[in-house]
């Protein structure tokens, strides 16, 4: 009768065999791009890639904080293309208070003061919106254009 008992740590066979292919594994890598045509190191690079994450070339980080040495903002008065009509601080670019929007409805444009009912997620100031009250769906056309509502709004809230 034989007795066989396992020893503790790898077999002598298992330690050549790593050590083999750990001195041929450029051959073996140069293989299996030629059997996969060019796949095995593209994978390869794209798990890199992945393991890697997100990097920061040709993104544009802007740093919203505002800026120091600037503690009173200076609001202006902005209409966007899009018809968000916004209050912007000059010296940093930041958007102090949404005021609303220019919607179109059944083919006309009216202003929207940005308020709950009006469907806004994030109302104006009470303040600010019994300032500007009576622009509410304030019809803009031809007699009423965009430039008169800009210089109604920036009186009303005394800015430029």
């Amino acid at each position: 009768m034989d007795i066989f008992s396992k020893r503790s740590g790898p077999r002598e066979e298992d330690k050549q065999g790593k050590a083999h292919m750990r001195q041929n594994w450029g051959t073996i890598e140069k293989l299996a791009d030629q059997i996969s045509g060019g796949s095995y190191s593209a994978n390869k690079a794209r798990a890199n890639a992945k393991k890697q994450g997100p990097q920061a070339s040709g993104l544009i980080f802007v740093d919203q904080a505002a800026r120091p040495g600037v503690d009173v903002p200076e609001p202006y008065l902005r209409i966007s293309v899009n018809g968000r009509v916004v209050l912007v601080d000059k010296n940093s670019g930041i958007q102090l208070h949404f005021l609303g929007q220019l919607k179109r409805q059944n083919g006309v444009v009216r202003f929207k003061i940005a308020t709950k009912e009006n469907g806004f997620i994030s109302p104006l100031d009470p303040e600010l919106e019994a300032l500007i009250l009576d622009l509410a769906d304030k019809l803009i056309d031809r007699r009423y254009a965009e430039s008169d509502l800009s210089s109604d709004l920036k009186s009303r809230l005394t800015v430029d």
